[in-house]
């Protein structure tokens, strides 16, 4: 796990926003899984704006990251930050 990915990882973790979100680190990727009720729609058009009060805090180079992010054995979308 790159430090950029750990870095993130761990402060989606500590934020109370995410607490009930699943984090885990997957070769250079984050995979979320959310709440079964979560709206995936809704979550999607949103995700943006939920993860960009993290941004500011991640001290590391960036370096492309992708989200994957659903509420099931398969992901039901993917952010790709860059």
């Amino acid at each position: 796990m790159g430090k950029y990915q750990q870095e993130w990882k761990q402060l989606m973790q500590s934020n109370p926003e995410f607490n009930d979100w699943k984090i885990r680190a997957s070769g250079g990727d984050l995979l979320i899984r959310v709440p079964e009720d979560t709206d995936m729609d809704l979550l999607k058009m949103q995700f943006s704006d939920l993860i960009s009060a993290v941004a500011p805090l991640v001290k590391s180079p960036p370096s492309t990251l992708k989200f994957y992010v659903g509420n099931s054995d398969q992901a039901d979308f993917i952010f790709t930050l860059n």
